[in-house]
């Protein structure tokens, strides 16, 4: 049974978008309008505008916007119908036909596998744990003053040596093949033991609350090392650890602030002092799966690692990472030399929440902890303290605190501010020697499609939902080097210019066959394949005498016949205009839709082989890639000339 238009129509408009997106992200009220933090590209400003009138959001700098669905959609990395399931369960109302595009299972049979195996094993660990074979695990962590409200909290567990887990799972019903993709297991002779056994468990989960590994703590001596974790498989992955995330996402968005730990006995002892919006990354570097993931629920971190050495050395590295992510960030300052579990236990919380409260931005910081520690009057250590500095100052993208650092660093060093300066770069890292197009104007992103109806409020150089041509945006703006940063934000820009356009396409052909032998002739330019098909049926309809235009349920019960996927697909492009009336559409806007579409394989390529040049170490292959990505521009420039003159 195929789902009505009219039945999606009626939840937009019943639903309080204001108050599905408060759900999810930070909003504030400003005019008859709300503001919020876009969770859509890495910034700490307020750029997401929401329409509780217009029943719409927009965000100004990334160009992301549309209804209620296609937040939902875009935040929860979720299809069509799956965002419109999330926003029906909300509501409490049931849509007829919206179960047959939930019965998809949303992971891979091999992961879901494991995913099961490994909560079973957790229970396992957690039904252990109060057994004798803990008795002495127990007295460890009483001794580490974990509570029984904490070891439920956590599902903390204990793995015996003397017990066949190995032998449980198959006895369950588990293949053998899943237990051996779970990498909870080692062969000693002919058994297979965990690579667990002895210790206290601690189990790792995604976002969504899966339990994608392990973490095993030794609690005698003589058992090392100190921790072990799950080996990476299809869904463990280290660089994409962070314990308590889906605990504390809720509170880490009521608090717009994520506090960033090093172990998972930080995070328990800051809860147990009421502070809940931590996570601990463990040992590993933050990577861009942090920053996508975190970023969703607040721009605001802090770091709170280990206060020695080491913990400094990689607080700063991660400071850097964040800076350059455009992620408002600041650092804890720890000069106890005891990690954050340590200063709980010793009744420091009154110190702990004034460090959290008084954390500094990374120039600050590193200001305020070194300059006690070198001579200013030895040019070597000035020209030390001077280095460490102007590093972060080089990762550092606000001008303004460029410029009042470098006088701070002046005054310290008595060095003069220009000789200084020469030290410092550009905010953007940069590749290449190319001159390319990088920079829209005014964040102005509308497709001028002639004679297309759209609502006043966001209409022409009003901030609309359409994105003009990419190159008449960025035409007269060159630089004189390649910036990866741009282009990638330059093919974002594209690829959402790139499916309206195809939208727009499929919603003229479905209203009248004015233009149909124009997109006809053209069709083999789109590389989408859902786009393609529906285009080829609209036409063959229209062919055949069985269809006449202006039934989008008449096409869109075609399309379930044929493919679900495309029928959700449909669905899906029929939502990005929802606030827009298409008619009239002329011959030189069917042209300019192509031109968008042709414009953004262009700058996919180029963006490709921009990666390669990025990471190629060969001076002559960078010479080729360069030469590839100049051809490219000009392709993209004669396409512009093409369909937009």
């Amino acid at each position: 049974m195929a789902i009505s238009q009219q039945s999606i129509d009626n939840i937009i408009q019943t639903v309080n978008i204001v108050d599905v997106i408060n759900d999810y992200i930070v909003v504030q009220k400003k005019g008859r309008n709300y503001l919020a933090v876009c969770p859509f590209h890495n910034d700490s400003d307020p750029s997401l505008n929401i329409s509780p009138d217009k029943k719409i959001f927009k965000c100004f700098v990334c160009g992301t916007g549309g209804n209620v669905i296609s937040f939902i959609q875009e935040f929860e990395n979720v299809t069509f119908f799956k965002a419109l399931s999330i926003l029906a369960n909300k509501l409490k109302i049931k849509i007829d036909g919206l179960v047959i595009r939930d019965s998809k299972p949303r992971y891979p049979a091999e992961v879901q596998n494991i995913f099961n195996i490994n909560k079973f094993a957790q229970e396992f660990f957690m039904g252990m744990f109060i057994t004798k074979h803990a008795k002495l695990a127990r007295q460890y962590l009483k001794k580490r003053y974990i509570t029984n409200a904490e070891l439920s909290k956590f599902e903390i567990g204990y793995c015996p040596r003397d017990v066949d887990l190995y032998e449980v799972l198959i006895n369950k019903g588990y293949e053998k093949k899943d237990i051996d993709n779970s990498n909870l297991f080692y062969k000693k002779g002919v058994n297979n033991r965990c690579v667990f056994e002895n210790r206290i468990i601690f189990p790792l989960a995604d976002e969504n609350n899966n339990i994608i590994g392990f973490s095993g703590r030794a609690y005698l001596k003589e058992d090392q090392p100190k921790y072990k974790n799950s080996s990476e498989n299809l869904v463990f992955k280290k660089s994409q650890l962070a314990y308590n995330f889906a605990n504390a996402k809720k509170q880490i968005r009521v608090n717009d602030e994520v506090i960033i730990l090093e172990g998972f006995m930080d995070v328990i002892s800051l809860e147990r002092i009421g502070i809940e919006n931590s996570i601990a990354i463990m040992g590993t570097s933050f990577s861009d799966y942090h920053i996508k993931l975190m970023s969703k629920y607040t721009k605001n971190f802090k770091l709170f690692l280990d206060g020695d050495k080491a913990g400094l050395s990689a607080t700063l590295k991660a400071a850097k990472f964040l800076m350059d992510k455009s992620i408002n960030v600041k650092i804890i300052e720890n000069k106890t030399n005891k990690d954050p579990d340590e200063l709980v236990v010793g009744g420091e919380v009154n110190l702990i929440k004034d460090m959290i409260k008084l954390a500094y931005p990374p120039i600050e910081f590193a200001i305020h902890h070194f300059k006690e520690q070198y001579d200013f009057s030895n040019p070597s250590q000035v020209k030390e303290f001077v280095e460490i500095i102007v590093d972060l100052i080089n990762h550092e993208r606000d001008q303004v605190t460029r410029e009042s650092s470098l006088t701070i660093l002046s005054d310290l060093t008595k060095l003069d501010k220009e000789v200084i300066r020469k030290y410092i770069k550009e905010p953007q890292k940069v590749f290449g020697e190319l001159n390319v197009p990088i920079e829209y104007e005014n964040n102005n992103f509308n497709i001028n499609y002639e004679d297309l109806s759209l609502d006043n409020q966001y209409g022409n150089n009003q901030n609309g939902f359409y994105i003009d041509n990419v190159y008449e945006e960025v035409k007269t703006q060159n630089i004189n080097k390649y910036e990866k940063f741009y282009i990638d934000r330059l093919l974002k820009q594209a690829e959402v210019s790139k499916s309206f356009a195809e939208a727009s396409l499929v919603l003229s052909l479905i209203k009248n066959d004015e233009h149909l032998e124009q997109i006809e002739n053209d069709i083999s330019l789109i590389d989408d394949q859902a786009v393609k098909t529906i285009l080829k049926t609209i036409i063959d309809e229209y062919r055949s005498d069985n269809y006449h235009g202006n039934s989008f349920d008449q096409i869109a019960n075609k399309i379930f016949s044929i493919n679900k996927k495309y029928y959700e697909s449909l669905f899906n492009m029929n939502n990005k205009l929802f606030l827009h009336k298409v008619k009239n559409i002329t011959k030189k806007a069917i042209k300019d839709m192509f031109s968008n579409i042709e414009q953004y394989k262009y700058l996919r390529d180029i963006s490709n082989l921009n990666k390669e040049l990025h990471n190629s170490k060969d001076l002559e292959t960078k010479k080729r890639l360069a030469e590839l990505i100049e051809k490219l521009i000009i392709l993209s420039r004669k396409t512009y000339n093409k369909g937009g003159n």
